[in-house]
């Protein structure tokens, strides 16, 4: 009796692994074929729970769509991937397991106005703190911004910086290197700037990056859309503050441009500026109580239905958006 009690505890346990294995199996049968979907799939929370994450149910998860950065809104929910598209990172075995590190969900009141605030030449690592400063404000107000950043500024010193940026959600652009204009080099010039500098945003914030802004709005010839394979952001309308390095003049204009009719508006200011960042302590609070959500380029993008396109410049974001194909 002993030994048959023994023998039923072994075929207990022997059946115990072959479900284990089972569900093993089914586990990564489950992955490959998240995979091969790729463009359009449907997540469930098991793929976080593994790793000690709250579980998303598939309600929240609902469908991904790689669409430039954003993501289906679903009702009032958004969500949004940061800086790399669903296909990329599952064809990345080490960010597929983590996913949702890439997704962040967000509350988005369709009836309220939407804005971009972009932010050039940084970030700033000097003893005025801009860049995080600026960021501890729209961390304050719950406000996302896009940053295009400079090659030669990306490194281990301002490697936290984008980290802080892509966990609050906001969007890293690329700068060029080191604001060359780009219409005045050649085509490996032009891609010496850009790839290298998206190579580094890559290495210091673990993300792909999507977009483009060219120094000087410079992007009209040739040689440059055809040697760059992603949209380049312009803007609606420009501060000014890297000519009048005057908080007061930029808060002033700001003011008079803001009467009109700024849904779907691109901002362009300078986050190297302390001017600048002094500028958005009345800015950002005031857009804010205003009624206007700020958000990404890319989530501007698709919430006013415009696909970016590579090698098209995009002069504002909006129902009226100058679209030019060079």
């Amino acid at each position: 009796m002993h030994r048959q009690r023994i023998n039923e505890m072994r075929n207990r346990k022997s059946c115990c692994r072959a479900d284990s294995s089972k569900r093993e199996n089914k586990m990564k049968s489950l992955k490959k074929l998240a995979g091969m979907i790729g463009i359009v799939i449907l997540l469930c929370g098991i793929m976080t729970g593994c790793s000690g994450k709250r579980l998303y149910s598939e309600e929240e998860l609902t469908q991904i769509h790689d669409v430039v950065g954003a993501v289906e809104q679903i009702t009032k929910e958004f969500q949004y991937v940061i800086g790399g598209s669903i296909q990329s990172l599952l064809e990345d075995s080490s960010s597929r397991a983590d996913l949702m590190d890439y997704v962040s969900t967000r509350k988005y009141d369709p009836d309220k106005k939407i804005i971009a605030l972009t932010f050039d030449d940084g970030p700033s690592t000097d003893e005025t703190n801009g860049t995080s400063d600026l960021l501890d404000l729209l961390e304050q107000y719950d406000s996302k911004a896009t940053f295009f950043c400079l090659g030669n500024r990306l490194n281990d010193e301002s490697a936290p910086l984008l980290k802080r940026m892509v966990e609050l959600g906001c969007e890293i652009g690329n700068h060029s290197y080191d604001h060359a204009q780009l219409t005045k080099l050649d085509a490996k010039g032009v891609r010496d700037e850009i790839d290298t500098t998206n190579e580094l945003i890559k290495k210091y914030s673990g993300r792909d990056c999507r977009i483009i802004r060219p120094p000087y709005g410079a992007a009209d010839n040739d040689i440059v859309p055809a040697n760059v394979s992603q949209p380049f952001i312009m803007w609606d309308m420009d501060t000014l503050d890297w000519k009048t390095k005057n908080a007061a003049s930029v808060i002033s204009l700001v003011e008079k441009y803001k009467e009109q009719d700024w849904d779907g508006a691109v901002i362009l200011m300078h986050d190297i500026h302390p001017t600048t960042i002094e500028a958005c302590k009345t800015i950002i609070p005031e857009l804010v109580n205003d009624g206007y959500q700020l958000v990404t380029v890319s989530e501007l993008a698709y919430l006013k239905g415009v696909k970016l396109e590579p090698g098209k410049s995009y002069w504002g974001i909006d129902e009226k958006s100058t679209e030019t194909d060079y």
